[in-house]
């Protein structure tokens, strides 16, 4: 099978968890290592997709709707320092209350630390500002659905206010996508 088919159905079932919690709308800043994330979300029924190209914009416009819509708002980027941009409106939606689940793309652990700019450290990027903070494993078919699934659903349940920083490590190859289905 595919990495790419299995990546982007990883993406697929934690958005569908987020849907489970009132998620609608999600703020997309494009890049590739977020690729799996910014498929699934456009190909899902229940989402609206927000676009922007600058990550510290597109933060605060999540904030901005997360307070119109009274619901949670997710953010999605792609890894290194783009997820940097979005320490201003992470840190306020914590001081003001709004529920914004940021998705952020990350490169699996052995490319971590090579040097590039796309290749930071971003597991505990945000210190302790974050409400919940989630550091999910590579895409592995040796993980069930359920698990991921639990997880999700435990992170927001115990979100009463403030933001929730998921990060997502995705390998590569992380374009292609086959409509077959896979059983985990």
């Amino acid at each position: 099978m595919s990495h790419s088919v299995f990546n982007r159905q990883w993406a697929e079932v934690i958005l569908e968890a987020l849907t489970r919690h009132g998620l609608s709308h999600v703020c997309i800043a494009p890049g590739s290592r977020s690729t799996p994330l910014t498929l699934a979300a456009a190909a899902h029924s229940k989402l609206v997709c927000h676009t922007h190209y600058d990550e510290r914009g597109l933060g605060y416009f999540a904030l901005g709707l997360s307070k119109v819509i009274s619901k949670p708002v997710a953010v999605i980027v792609t890894s290194g320092t783009a997820v940097a941009n979005l320490y201003p409106a992470l840190i306020e939606a914590g001081l003001t209350g709004e529920n914004i689940i940021f998705l952020t793309a990350d490169r699996p652990a052995e490319l971590i630390d090579c040097g590039a700019n796309q290749a930071i450290r971003q597991t505990a990027i945000f210190a302790d500002h974050p409400a919940q903070t989630l550091a999910l494993p590579n895409p592995t078919q040796a993980i069930n659905a359920q698990w991921l699934v639990s997880t999700i659903d435990n992170a927001m349940n115990n979100l009463s206010h403030g933001t929730l920083h998921i990060n997502c490590p995705f390998a590569e190859p992380l374009y292609g996508y086959s409509s077959a289905q896979i059983d985990w």
